[in-house]
């Protein structure tokens, strides 16, 4: 007997529903944690630069955990990763909340970041392949903009939390909401043949080991005296690393942890081109306004994370409906609309100086919002639909490593230009004005740049598997 189209949309939607609110949690715990950092550090008496390892413990462990994510859906199959990766994050959650000392904190917020990492790939390739080429804009712009939820809902909620509660119940909290994840998705998700299929260990430690050099180094980068230096080395040997692996997977072929078989996909590079620039892009925004707010303006951790809100609202409206306008429309002609969006509205934020209303920078957020949504929704969908089902793992894989190194080069260049502007400083104060938004403005326009290379309409069917073998 066959599904009609309304049952079939509805059990879309629900899968759809049910994995964006196993993936929001791990967004909103990338987020929530730095308005924890002061009372976390009082109470363990310790101070900035070891408090510091509770945020990179998570980061480091997610840049393992996602090369380690396209190979478990396949040799797993998809329901049986999704449902492990949450009951890691629930078990890190529960960990972190219990947490007597900065070692076991530093310790369960690994065990998070295992599961967590493994979460938004996972999702992403389970929707793509539930959606299908003719409801991947829709579906695209959901996730999208559940994806923008993260940033906008954490500091929020985390700001809240500590004011009132404490900050153990920050971490407390995923828990019971993990286990209503956990339900729900046994309950919905279709069960996934595994296929038999060799763990790459070798191309796993590569990729890893590089990509936790990338992301330290990064991250040690803007730091004072020998430092940054250290930093610097240690990012420059992350790259190496990768690019051995690059040799690594070319030899190994499918046989690699990330194949390189995307790469060969005509539209596939300059998706994740523009993705990566996204991550320079939009993470030095949340990075880099909570301390202009608080630093510039004088506002508190919940009234800085309550002045994220039009951003984030811009990114959510931005990403839904560019989505859908993709299903009927030219991606390459959305995401150069996004992209001159999130430029003027960066530049606006320039230009109003440290003096303005709250409302121009409200303003300006909202813009920036509605470009950065315009940009992530329609390249998104673009990209998943050139991948055939077989490389859709892979391609998840790929987009989350390249949006992660985005975002700490972006942080870390951000960084750099605050204690320029600054004076030196480490901080955003009112030396620095909002000179460091004009990050986010020159990666917008790259972003318009390379938007030109991006696929026009849609196409109803990806790439045959056959000729994308003979691009190679």
């Amino acid at each position: 007997m066959s599904t009609s189209p309304d049952r079939a949309d509805r059990s879309f939607a629900v899968l759809v529903t049910v994995l964006v609110l196993g993936a929001v949690l791990a967004l909103v715990n990338t987020t929530i944690v730095g308005v924890a950092l002061p009372q976390i550090g009082t109470e363990f008496d310790v101070g900035i630069d070891a408090l510091s390892w509770v945020g990179t413990a998570y980061v480091l462990a997610i840049a393992f955990a996602i090369p380690l994510s396209g190979w478990a859906s396949v040799r797993f199959g998809l329901r049986r990763t999704w449902l492990i990766a949450l009951t890691v994050f629930v078990i890190g959650s529960a960990l972190s909340a219990m947490a007597p000392g900065l070692d076991l904190l530093v310790a369960a917020r690994v065990v998070q970041g295992v599961g967590g990492g493994m979460l938004e790939p996972v999702m992403l390739t389970a929707i793509a392949q539930a959606a299908g080429p003719a409801r991947m804009g829709r579906a695209m712009g959901i996730v999208a903009g559940a994806i923008g939820l993260g940033p906008l809902v954490g500091p929020v909620l985390g700001g809240a939390t500590v004011d009132i509660l404490d900050w153990r119940w920050m971490f407390g909290a995923f828990v019971p909401l993990g286990l209503l994840a956990i339900a729900l998705s046994a309950r919905v998700l279709p069960a996934s043949a595994p296929t038999p299929k060799r763990l790459d260990l070798a191309g796993l430690l590569l990729i890893g080991t590089g990509s936790v050099g990338v992301l330290y180094g990064l991250s040690q980068a803007s730091r004072p005296d020998g430092i940054a230096a250290s930093g610097w080395l240690t990012g420059i040997l992350g790259v190496v690393v990768l690019l051995a692996y690059v040799r690594w997977a070319a030899l190994r072929h499918d046989d690699a942890i990330v194949s390189l078989a995307p790469f060969r996909v005509p539209g596939f590079v300059p998706a994740a081109t523009v993705m990566l620039m996204l991550g320079v892009t939009i993470y030095p925004l949340f990075y880099g306004l909570p301390q202009f707010f608080q630093g510039v303006l004088g506002y508190g951790p919940l009234g800085s994370g309550v002045l994220l809100v039009p951003h984030g609202a811009g990114a959510l409206v931005g990403m839904t409906l560019g989505g859908r306008l993709s299903d009927r429309h030219s991606t390459r002609l959305l995401v150069i609309a996004g992209g001159l969006a999130a430029t003027t509205g960066s530049v606006a934020y320039v230009a109003a100086g440290s003096d303005a209303p709250v409302w121009v920078y409200a303003a300006s957020s909202v813009i920036t919002g509605v470009g950065v949504g315009f940009v992530g929704g329609p390249t998104v969908s673009s990209l998943y639909r050139v991948l055939e089902p077989a490389l859709v793992p892979t391609g998840s894989t790929v987009l989350f490593i390249l949006n992660q190194l985005g975002g700490a080069l972006g942080i870390a260049v951000i960084t750099i230009l605050i204690g320029v502007a600054g004076d030196g400083a480490t901080a955003w104060g009112p030396s620095a004005g909002t000179l460091p938004m004009l990050l986010p403005a020159l990666g917008s326009a790259v972003v318009v740049l390379i938007a030109a290379r991006l696929p026009g309409a849609p196409s109803a069917t990806p790439l045959p598997e056959s000729q994308v073998r003979s691009t190679a």
